[in-house]
């Protein structure tokens, strides 16, 4: 089935389970991508009556390039999830100016959940990596459940290239990125800012410290990303579960935000891999064994 006629009918699947907003038919249309210019146009209409708009149940806090989209899509086919408009709301992150009604513009009236008896929630996730953002996601929201989906550290972060690639936010080889000369610089202290991130992002355990730090454990789901590529259906009824809503099957299983399937990895893939031991290492100390370990 073409693209467009899939998104078409995913919508049409949705509509028929229950309500939902014209702008989030239109992230589904789009695979998950609304103009800016549109979210902004109607954000500020919700600015309005912000005081009335409900405060996530939930958040997907990371990790990045591990499938977070999908996720949050799939979440939202749910009858009973309203997700936030947009998706990634950095609230917590980088719009320290902002206030908390800015913030309850981007979710549905109270009114409107109450109603429907549903939950809503976002997913930014780069909120894994930033110790404020547990903060301030503790002193707002404490009652909320966090979820986490990660990737393979190595894969992750490969993906993570791809993505700047094609943004033209890094235009060097592949293999000059993740050379051995760059995987000795970050295992010594040395890489530079910029190319750090392909790694620190990796760093799971460093990330879910902040999170453990202001959040009892039964708060938080840790998923694996690779399973949920596979078997989307178990990953969604294993957060329904988590979330405490009935389970639903999904009208699709279509990928949102995929990336390229001709994607190379590097030549120092294998070495790339093993410079994640010890954080991998420290995962599995927490509590948290993946199949990749």
């Amino acid at each position: 089935m073409p693209l467009g006629a899939s998104l078409r009918l995913q919508v049409s699947l949705h509509s028929s389970i229950a309500p939902m907003s014209a702008l989030h038919q239109l992230r589904l249309a789009l695979n998950g991508r609304i103009p800016p210019f549109a979210k902004e146009a109607y954000l500020k209409l919700r600015e309005i009556d912000a005081g009335a708009r409900a405060l996530p149940d939930f958040l997907v806090l990371g990790a990045q390039k591990a499938g977070t989209t999908s996720l949050f899509n799939y979440l939202c086919l749910h009858p009973k999830i309203v997700g936030s408009v947009p998706k990634e709301i950095f609230y917590f992150c980088s719009h320290l100016e902002k206030n908390e009604r800015w913030y309850r513009r981007h979710f549905p009236r109270q009114s409107v959940v109450g109603k429907r008896a549903a939950i809503c929630g976002e997913a930014t996730p780069i909120s894994l990596y930033i110790p404020h953002a547990a903060e301030r996601v503790a002193a707002l929201v404490p009652q909320a459940k966090l979820i986490v989906i990660l990737r393979e550290p190595a894969a992750r972060a490969v993906s993570h290239y791809y993505h700047r690639f094609r943004n033209g936010r890094d235009s060097r080889p592949i293999d000059e990125v993740f050379s051995l000369e760059q995987i000795a610089k970050w295992e010594d202290g040395t890489l530079s800012e910029f190319d750090r991130k392909y790694f620190e992002w990796s760093d799971y355990a460093t990330g879910l410290k902040h999170w453990l730090f202001q959040y009892p454990r039964e708060q938080l789901l840790v998923l694996e990303a690779e399973r949920m590529f596979t078997d989307p259906q178990a990953t969604v009824d294993q957060v329904c579960a988590f979330l405490t809503i009935e389970p639903f099957t999904l009208p699709t299983t279509q990928a949102f935000n995929a990336g390229t399937s001709k994607a190379v990895k590097p030549k120092a893939f294998k070495e790339l891999k093993d410079a994640f031991s010890r954080q991998n290492s420290e995962l599995r100390d927490l509590g948290f064994e993946m199949s990749w370990m």
